[in-house]
């Protein structure tokens, strides 16, 4: 019997780039425990950083600052991050030339209008993560002459028969 084809939501290629945005109240504390986090992501090879974007609103002026830096998988994404955070003249200058610029995907007058959304001392953060991993198995499969039916995150910490009767032929 052959396997179902992909349903609706699936694809019959694994995706290996996933979009992680996050949004932060005011009063929220940036302490380098994200940028720390993009590090540790990176270093150990299975996930590469390919863009990101942070826009915050000052709580008492409204003023935006904001950077977008694209990964290069080698960790350098770190250093211009941490210096935004910690030099004033730094994030200033990235912000100015973020909102003239834009980045290579997105006009500066839209970061400017995401900022204009953003209540004071409030940020959004948009982080572009590839799997390099999936590619590796992806291959593997299409090696072996296997198709793969889906490649999407579950709310699961075990395989069940509900969680693959999803992807299981219908009787």
């Amino acid at each position: 019997m052959m396997p179902p084809a992909p349903r609706s939501g699936t694809i019959g290629r694994m995706a290996s780039a996933q979009l992680l945005v996050c949004t932060f109240g005011p009063g929220a504390g940036f302490e380098g425990q994200i940028v720390g986090a993009l590090q540790r992501l990176e270093s150990g090879g299975a996930v590469r950083i390919l863009d990101t974007l942070f826009v915050h609103s000052d709580a008492e002026t409204g003023e935006l600052s904001a950077i977008g830096e694209r990964g290069d998988g080698a960790g350098r994404i770190v250093a211009p991050l941490l210096g935004f955070r910690l030099d004033p003249a730094e994030r200033r200058r990235a912000t100015e030339r973020l909102l003239r610029d834009g980045t290579r995907g997105i006009p500066g007058a839209t970061i400017e209008q995401l900022g204009r959304t953003l209540e004071p001392g409030s940020a959004i953060a948009a982080i572009l993560v590839e799997h390099v991993w999936a590619e590796a198995l992806e291959d593997a499969v299409s090696r072996t002459g296997g198709t793969s039916l889906a490649g999407e995150f579950v709310d699961a910490t075990e395989l069940t028969p509900e969680l693959l009767a999803r992807f299981m032929p219908s009787a």
